[in-house]
C-alpha cells in the first residue's frame, strides 16, 4: 500500500469530532488506522473483537485505555451484574476523563442495532474526544444520526480512498491496468509487484458466505445492484444478498440510497464463474430478458441473445422495429442486428441493411437491402429504402426506379411519403439537366408533388410529405421558369418546416430551401433556414455534406469566395467517401468557380480537382475551355455550345462577359434566362465579386419592388410595396394580362382587348410606367424596352398563383369570382379565366378525395359565385346549373 499522507491529513483534522471510512475490502482502511495508532492519544480497537452488545464493546475499548487510578470503567465491568447503563456512564466518564483522545474503531460493520444505539447516546455526551470509523456501508455507524445531533461528521468513501491516475501512475501502472483496477488499492498493489490483480477479487469472494455466492454470480449480470428491483426476483436473489455481500467487504461503489455498482474486478469474476456454469448462466440471462421485456427492450434482446435464445431475440426486435425510427436508435441497434442473424428477406434483414447504412457502411448496406429484396422481403418497403439509399447517395436515376416500384407496391392509398419523396427526386434530377430533359421532370417532380398537397392541410403524420412535395415544387417551379409560383411554394413550405420535428427529410428540406433562398437572392432567409438545419442536425454524413454543400453555396451568394472554397473541399472530400456524384460535381464545380475568381491561392489546384475527376465530360469540358479563355488566355480560341455548360458556369461566364461586351440581345437573353432559372443571387453574387454592374432589371430581390395581384374578383385590387395603386379602370386589364404573362408587348396585345377595342394599347403601356414610375419612384421599374412591359425584375404574388398552393379551405377565401368578372370578356381574359376554373377544379377533385363532405360543400358554393364552373366539374351529384 502506498503512502498517502493526504489522507492521513484528513483523519487528524481535529475539527471533525467523527470521521467515517466507507468502503469495501481491500481499500485501506485498516491500513489507515493502524497508522494513526502510532499518534500520541490515538486508540486503535477492532469491534469484530467483541461480540455485538454495549458491554462487550465497553469491554474491548477498556483494554486500551490509559491507564488512570481514576478510572471506572474496569470497575464496572467486574462486576457480575454490570448493566448497559452502568457499563456506558463509566465509559464516558473515563474518557472524558482521560480527554483529548481519538479512538479509532475498526470493523464497525459487526455491530448490530444495540451497538449502534449504544454510541450514538454516548457520543454527544463526550468533551474532546474523536471518532474515526471505519465499516463497509454508511448504516454500520450512526453517523447520519450524530449530524442531526449537530455532531461535526466526515465521510470518506471508496472514491477518496481509491488511488489517482498520479498515484497509479507512479507506481508503474499502465493506462490498461489503471483502467481494470480503477484505483482499488489492493488490486492496484498486486499489479504494481507484477501480479495479477484478479487475484484480490477470488480470494475476497472465498470470505464470502457460500448461501449468497449463487446469488451474487446470478446478480454480476445486471449493471447495477439495489435492493429493490423486480429483476431480482426474476433472477430468484437470496432475501439480503446485497445488504450480506455489503457487509463482507465486497467493493462496490454507492450511486444513490439503494444503488450500487460492484467493482468491475469483482463483477468479472462473479461472471466467469456464472459462464462456467452453462445452464445456470442461460437461465439467469432469459430471467433478466423476460424481467426487461417491456420497459427496456434492447437490453432484454442482448439478454436474449446472451442466453442463446436467438428466436426469442429475434421476434422482439422485429417487435420493436416500429420504434427505431431515427438514425441514432438504428446505429444504436446495430450490434443486436448483427448478433441475431436474420433470416434472408425478413423484415429485420431489411432494418439490419438500414442500420448499416445510417452507420456508415453504405456498400454493405445498399447490398443488403438488394440481398433482402431478392429474398422475397416486402417490396413496398424494401423498395423505398433502396430508393432512400440511392437518393441519399446521389444516384437519382435508381432511386426514381425504386421508389416507383415502392409506390406500385404500396397498399397505402396514396402514399404520401414516397410520392414526396419521388417528387423531390424528380426535381433534383432537373436541376442537373439542361432543356427539354430538365423540363419533363421537373413536370413530373410537380405532378407528385400536387398529389401530396391534395391532403389539404399539414398534420403531424404527413407534415414532412407535405413540406417535401413544397420542396419539389419549388425546385420544379425554378425549373420551369415559373419563379412567382416557386417563391409561394418556398415561402409555404419554410413555414411548414420551421414548425415540425427534426427528421432526415426536414432537414433535407431545409437545406434545399436554404439554397434556394441564397440563390433567389434573399440571404437572410437563407442563413436562418442553414442555422435552423444545423441546430436539428443528427451528425450523421449526408447531413454533413449538405451542412458543407450549403455553406458553401451560401458563402458564395455572400461573395465570400474564400469561405466558398474551403466548405466546397470539404464538401468534395465528404461526397468522395459516399460516392455522391451530384454533390462532387456541385462542389468541384464551385471549386472551378473560386478558381478564377480574383481572391485567394491555389487557383490552379481547384481547377485541376474538376480537370482530373469531370474533365472527360463533355460540358465539364467545353466549361474548362470557356473559363481558361475568359480569366486565363483571352486569345484562346473555344469551340462548343455554351448551351450545354453547367448552369452555375454559365451564369459566371455571361457575368464575366458584361466587362467588356456590350449588352446585346444575346447577352440579354442569356442573361434573363440564368436569371429566371438559377435567380437573382446567382448573377448579383457573381456581379459583386467581379466588380460588374449587373443592368437595372436583373439586380435580385435587394433592388425588387413587391407586386401583389388580386384578380380572383369582379375588379382586380393591384398593390405595390403593401400600397394599393390606384389605377384607371382602362388599365386594370393589360395590368392582369402583364402580372400572368410577366411581360406584355404592343405587338403581342391584340388578344387582351375586345374585338373592335378603339383605344391605343401603346397609351396604356405609357400610363402603365408612368403609374409605376410615381408608386415606386425609380425611372423604368416596367423596364426601359419601347412598346414592352415586364415584371421580371418585380417579387411578384398573386391569388391565381396561390389558388393552386393554398391550402384546401382557403379556395373559398381566394376565388371570390371569375377572373376580372366586371370585364367583358376578351380572348386573352376568357383564357385567363378557363385557366383559373381549370386549377379550381383540379384542387376541388384532390379535396374529394380527402373530405368529400367539405369539398362538395365549397363546391356548391363556387358554383354559385362562377356557373361557368360546372362544365369544369365531373364529380357524382354535381349541383345543377
Amino acid at each position: 500500500m502506498p503512502n498517502r499522507p493526504h489522507i492521513l491529513t484528513d483523519l487528524r483534522n481535529p475539527a471533525t469530532t467523527v470521521v467515517s471510512l466507507v468502503a469495501g475490502n481491500g481499500y485501506g482502511k485498516s491500513t489507515h488506522l493502524v497508522a494513526l495508532s502510532t499518534d500520541p492519544g490515538h486508540l486503535y480497537i477492532r469491534l469484530s473483537d467483541a461480540d455485538p452488545d454495549p458491554v462487550s464493546i465497553a469491554r474491548v475499548i477498556a483494554h486500551v485505555l490509559p491507564a488512570n487510578p481514576n478510572n471506572q470503567l474496569a470497575y464496572e465491568l467486574s462486576r457480575s451484574t454490570v448493566t448497559e447503563r452502568a457499563a456506558a456512564a463509566a465509559l464516558r466518564h473515563d474518557l472524558n476523563l482521560n480527554a483529548p483522545l481519538t479512538l479509532l474503531l475498526d470493523d464497525a460493520e459487526t455491530l448490530n442495532n444495540d451497538g449502534r444505539r449504544f454510541f450514538s447516546n454516548l457520543l454527544p455526551q463526550l468533551f474532546n474526544i474523536r471518532w474515526i470509523v471505519a465499516s463497509t456501508t454508511p448504516e454500520d455507524f450512526p453517523i447520519r444520526t450524530l449530524r442531526l445531533r449537530n455532531v461535526p461528521t466526515q465521510l470518506i468513501t471508496d472514491r477518496e480512498l481509491a488511488l489517482s491516475t498520479n498515484e497509479m501512475r507512479d507506481l508503474g501502472l499502465t493506462d490498461a491496468q489503471m483502467e481494470l483496477t480503477q484505483g482499488w488499492p489492493a488490486a492496484v498493489s498486486l499489479a504494481a509487484l507484477g501480479d495479477d490483480p484478479r487475484v484480490v477479487a477470488q480470494e475476497l469472494l472465498l470470505t464470502v458466505p457460500d448461501t449468497i455466492i449463487p446469488s451474487l454470480r446470478r446478480a454480476s449480470l445486471l449493471p447495477t445492484w439495489r435492493t429493490f428491483d423486480p429483476v431480482n426476483t426474476a433472477l430468484n436473489l437470496t432475501e439480503g444478498w446485497l445488504a450480506t455481500a455489503l457487509t463482507y467487504g465486497v467493493p462496490c461503489t454507492r450511486l444513490d440510497n439503494d444503488a450500487w455498482v460492484p467493482h468491475p474486478i469483482v463483477r468479472d469474476e462473479l461472471r466467469l464463474q456464472l459462464r462456467a456454469r452453462p445452464s445456470e448462466y442461460a437461465s439467469a440471462q432469459q430471467a433478466i430478458a423476460g424481467a426487461l421485456e417491456a420497459h427496456q427492450p434492447m437490453a432484454a434482446v442482448e439478454a436474449y441473445l446472451a442466453s442463446g435464445a436467438g428466436t426469442e431475440a429475434r421476434a422482439l426486435l422485429e417487435r420493436m422495429l416500429p420504434t427505431l425510427r431515427s438514425a441514432e436508435q438504428l446505429s444504436a441497434a446495430l450490434p443486436l442486428f448483427q448478433r441475431a442473424s436474420p433470416e434472408p428477406g425478413s423484415p429485420l434483414h431489411v432494418a439490419f441493411a438500414q442500420a448499416l447504412f445510417e452507420a456508415g457502411a453504405l456498400v454493405r448496406g445498399l447490398s443488403m437491402a438488394e440481398q433482402a429484396l431478392g429474398a422475397g422481403a416486402d417490396p413496398a418497403s424494401t423498395h423505398a429504402l433502396i430508393g432512400q439509399f440511392r437518393y441519399r447517395t446521389g444516384n437519382y436515376e435508381l432511386a426514381i426506379q425504386h421508389l416507383q416500384a415502392a409506390i406500385t407496391f404500396s397498399t397505402q392509398a396514396p402514399p404520401h411519403t414516397l410520392l414526396a419523396q419521388l417528387g423531390l427526386v424528380y426535381a433534383q434530377h432537373a436541376q442537373q439537366l439542361t432543356g427539354d430533359a430538365a423540363r419533363e421532370f421537373a413536370q413530373k417532380a410537380d405532378e407528385a408533388a400536387y398529389t401530396v398537397l391534395a391532403t389539404g392541410d399539414l398534420t403531424e403524420e404527413l407534415g414532412s410529405a407535405m413540406v417535401l412535395a413544397r420542396v419539389a415544387r419549388t425546385l420544379a417551379c425554378a425549373v420551369l421558369d415559373a419563379r412567382p409560383a416557386a417563391r409561394e411554394s418556398a415561402r409555404l413550405a419554410r413555414e411548414a418546416a420551421e414548425v415540425l420535428t427534426p427528421s432526415l427529410d426536414v432537414l433535407t428540406a431545409l437545406h434545399q430551401l436554404a439554397r434556394y433562398w441564397a440563390d433567389d437572392g434573399d440571404l437572410d432567409t437563407a442563413t436562418e433556414l442553414l442555422a435552423l438545419a444545423v441546430s436539428m442536425d443528427t451528425a450523421q454524413r449526408d447531413t454533413a455534406l449538405q451542412v458543407a454543400v450549403t455553406r458553401a453555396r451560401l458563402y458564395l451568394r455572400h461573395g465570400d469566395a474564400d469561405s466558398c472554397a474551403h466548405y466546397a473541399t470539404q464538401a468534395a472530400s465528404l461526397a468522395e467517401e459516399m460516392h455522391h456524384q451530384p454533390a462532387l460535381r456541385e462542389a468541384l464545380i464551385l471549386l472551378a468557380a473560386t478558381a478564377v475568381l480574383p481572391v485567394g491561392d491555389a487557383t490552379s489546384i481547384r481547377l485541376q480537382r474538376l480537370r482530373d475527376r469531370l474533365g472527360h465530360e463533355r460540358d465539364v469540358h467545353t466549361a474548362l475551355a470557356y473559363l481558361d479563355q475568359a480569366f486565363l488566355n483571352p486569345n484562346r480560341r473555344v469551340s462548343g455550345s455554351r448551351l450545354v455548360l453547367p448552369l452555375e458556369l454559365r451564369a459566371l461566364l455571361v457575368v464575366a462577359a458584361l466587362r467588356s461586351q456590350t449588352l446585346d440581345i444575346t447577352l440579354s437573353s442569356e442573361l434573363d434566362f440564368l436569371y429566371r432559372r438559377l435567380g437573382a443571387g446567382v448573377i448579383n453574387s457573381y456581379g459583386q465579386l467581379l466588380k460588374v454592374t449587373i443592368p437595372p432589371l436583373l439586380t435580385g430581390l435587394d433592388n425588387r419592388q413587391t407586386l401583389e395581384v388580386s384578380i380572383l374578383r369582379p375588379m382586380p385590387e393591384i398593390r405595390v410595396n403593401g400600397t394599393v395603386l390606384e389605377l384607371q379602370p382602362v388599365l386594370l386589364l393589360p395590368m392582369t394580362m402583364l402580372a400572368q404573362r410577366g411581360e406584355l408587348a404592343v405587338s403581342a396585345a391584340q388578344d387582351v382587348y375586345a374585338p373592335g377595342y378603339r383605344g391605343k394599347p401603346e397609351q396604356n403601356h405609357y400610363k402603365l410606367k408612368a403609374a409605376f414610375k410615381a408608386a415606386t419612384g425609380h425611372t423604368a421599374p416596367l423596364g426601359s424596352e419601347r412598346g414592352t412591359l415586364t415584371i421580371s425584375g418585380w417579387h411578384l404574388r398573386s391569388d391565381l398563383n396561390a389558388l393552386s398552393e393554398c391550402p384546401f379551405q382557403d379556395l373559398l377565401r381566394l376565388y371570390r369570382a371569375p377572373v376580372y368578372a366586371r370585364h367583358e370578356p376578351t380572348p386573352a381574359l376568357t383564357d385567363l379565366r378557363e385557366e383559373a376554373r381549370r386549377v379550381l377544379a383540379h384542387r376541388l377533385a384532390q379535396w374529394s378525395r380527402v373530405d368529400p363532405d367539405a369539398a362538395d360543400a365549397a363546391r356548391v358554393e363556387l358554383c354559385q359565385r362562377d356557373p361557368e364552373l360546372i362544365s369544369q366539374l365531373h364529380p357524382v351529384g354535381a349541383p345543377a346549373p
